[in-house]
């Protein structure tokens, strides 16, 4: 059994009142005998002030002031000790500044556990102004061992992209932990509302008979609802509503993928029975994504 938990949060331009209200939420998650954490994208420093779709150059100067190192950052140093302290593990959003080149950051997600430092994972698909303010990662896709199963990691916008979840199921996730700052759509969106960042979530979890814990920023220009999905289809766990809160479920992890795979829809298991000899246009150069070549060339 493991008791998965995922934070809706709302954060200021305060990285020390932003980590003082998350190691509430720990200590909170920590009292009901939490195993799993999960705080939303940017959470440590918060969002830049305009939506994604407006550049402003002081947002990016934002999130280059207030970048770190991972994991020897005072930032990551910090939640290994909660975590240490806490016996739990705790993943989040940061900005992180490249060891190597000052001047390039990366929007990653951060875990930490009892032991100590687990992995991050950088951001690969950047939506609208994001691609200016920060670079993409490599697309490690990286899956990590746990107490209570394997954890793979991604961000916000690489949940729109099924090869991202696939890749990190493949190499045996039994849980993916998504942060996102998903801005609402529509006023009325709620947990029955299967729309634009909801239906990713669940066609991920659907499609990989695995757990999906999304975990959204509360506030001007989120959605909330951030919420534990099961590997049965649109089997919700727990959510938050609108406001800040944190949804926290106890869930057997390994039985619910095994029925999922076995029961839920009639022994197709989604994984077991693809056929990737038959996808090979997938990594194929093409008009649409030039991985090689002019973009004008005919790929034939």
């Amino acid at each position: 059994m493991a008791v998965l938990a995922s934070v809706a949060m709302g954060t200021s331009h305060d990285k020390e009142a932003n980590k003082a209200k998350m190691k509430g939420f720990v200590e909170q998650a920590a009292a009901q005998n939490g195993d799993l954490i999960v705080f939303p994208e940017y959470v440590l420093a918060g969002l830049p002030e305009n939506p994604m779709f407006v550049f402003n150059p002081d947002d990016a100067r934002y999130q280059h002031e207030n970048a770190e190192l991972v994991p020897e950052g005072p930032s990551t140093q910090y939640f290994i000790d909660l975590a240490q302290q806490n016996d739990i593990y705790i993943a989040w959003g940061m900005v992180e500044q490249d060891p190597d080149d000052w001047d390039i950051l990366y929007n990653v997600v951060v875990m930490v556990g009892p032991d100590g430092y687990v992995g991050k994972y950088r951001k690969v698909h950047l939506p609208l102004t994001e691609r200016i303010m920060v670079y993409p990662g490599d697309g490690d896709y990286p899956v990590f061992d746990t107490r209570f199963g394997k954890v793979g990691l991604m961000v916000c916008f690489d949940k729109a992209y099924p090869e991202v979840a696939r890749s990190l199921a493949l190499k045996g996730a039994d849980i993916l932990v998504c942060p996102t700052a998903w801005p609402a759509l529509e006023p009325n969106e709620d947990d029955n509302d299967y729309k634009a960042g909801n239906v990713f979530s669940f066609a991920r979890a659907l499609e990989n008979m695995c757990f999906f814990i999304d975990s959204c920023l509360a506030g001007q220009f989120e959605m909330g609802h951030s919420r534990i999905i099961g590997p049965n289809p649109m089997q919700v766990c727990a959510t938050t509503g609108f406001e800040e809160g944190m949804a926290i479920c106890d869930v057997d992890v390994r039985e619910e993928i095994v029925k999922a795979r076995l029961y839920a829809m009639a022994g197709s298991d989604l994984l077991k029975d693809r056929k990737p000899a038959t996808y090979t246009e997938l990594a194929k150069p093409n008009k649409r994504n030039p991985i090689s070549g002019d973009i004008g060339q005919n790929e034939d």
